[in-house]
């Protein structure tokens, strides 16, 4: 299927500003322009949204954890952890700000963004550690702040879908998870540092469609300062062996995106191994499609399509 055509617009204009970018571009550089753009194409939420801010630890080993919850919610809301996306180089608070204060309109929910420690200046195992020490806190203290961890859902995008799935499976024996949401995950990380074979989608979409596999390879390095770390399973979770067991798990790719087909090949694997999954492959769309809800009517029913699965997930009364 051919490219949405309001996406296909936004991508040609970015083609023409990096064209005539003239400029080195630094790291700093990067994170900014990221947050500027992420910010430009989300969609603000239609009501008032609170945040507050909770800090685990100090110093450079501290994690900032950003509540966001609509103004008018009454009684203990369902929780969502959210894991940002960005390579596990890029994106903060001020990035999502916007997409997190509308996933929790939308969900009727506490969303916990977890403001975890970016690469290179903080490699792996440093985000994974910072989630794990998100969920701790969420199961600790959420009920003071009008959460109740009883209805808990895990949800994340690329790098920090790639965090969720760690997390699933570290807690799977605990059942604290009603669902996991899964928004076009990392999965195999060993294509980008040469360690293993690129997939169809790596390259037929290497170049023009906002994620570039340059671009994978450069994340992945920053992140795994050792090639071989890329044989982790909490890194690349296609080479896991516990994958049984887990919650119900609702998976979002996107057409025209270098991840699609490893995604869809761990989608397979989880589904072979008995859990519940969800798979839904979006026509047209891109990577990071959560993020374009503000420019593309397509990007934006697909961000309520999954916000609506999230929720029924979250009021599911079911056992986990």
């Amino acid at each position: 299927m051919a490219l949405d055509p309001d996406i296909k617009v936004m991508l040609d204009r970015l083609a023409a500003e990096q064209a005539a970018q003239q400029d080195e571009i630094t790291l700093n550089g990067s994170r900014c322009s990221y947050r500027d753009q992420y910010r430009d194409m989300s969609r603000p939420p239609e009501r008032p949204v609170t945040e507050e801010v909770v800090r685990l630890g100090a110093g450079a080993g501290g994690v900032s954890l950003h509540l966001y919850k609509p103004v008018d919610a009454a009684g203990p809301l369902p929780v969502i952890l959210y894991l940002h996306g960005g390579g596990f180089v890029l994106g903060d608070a001020e990035t999502y700000a916007l997409q997190s204060a509308r996933i929790a309109l939308e969900c009727s929910a506490l969303v916990v963004f977890v403001e975890y420690r970016l690469s290179p200046e903080h490699p792996f195992p440093a985000a994974v550690e910072d989630a794990l020490a998100a969920v701790e806190w969420i199961l600790a203290e959420a009920a003071n702040h009008a959460g109740d961890p009883a209805y808990f859902v895990l949800m994340g995008d690329s790098a920090g879908a790639n965090l969720s799935i760690a997390l699933m499976r570290h807690f799977k024996q605990q059942r604290l998870f009603r669902a996991v949401c899964l928004l076009y995950p990392l999965v195999d990380a060993r294509p980008y540092l040469g360690l293993a074979s690129r997939s169809g989608s790596d390259r037929e979409f290497a170049t023009g469609y906002y994620l570039e596999f340059a671009e994978t390879e450069y994340f992945a390095k920053a992140y795994l300062p050792e090639p071989e770390m890329a044989t982790d399973s909490r890194v690349s979770p296609v080479l896991a062996t516990d994958i049984d067991g887990l919650p119900p798990i609702l998976f979002y790719a996107a057409e025209n995106d270098v991840l699609r087909d490893q995604g869809r090949f761990f989608a397979e694997q989880l589904k072979a191994a008995g859990n519940d999954v969800r798979y839904r492959c979006f026509d047209g769309l891109i990577h990071n499609f959560m993020q374009h809800a503000g420019i593309s009517k397509a990007s934006d029913a697909a961000f309520l399509e999954v916000c609506a699965a999230v929720r029924a997930a979250l009021e599911s009364r079911d056992l986990r």
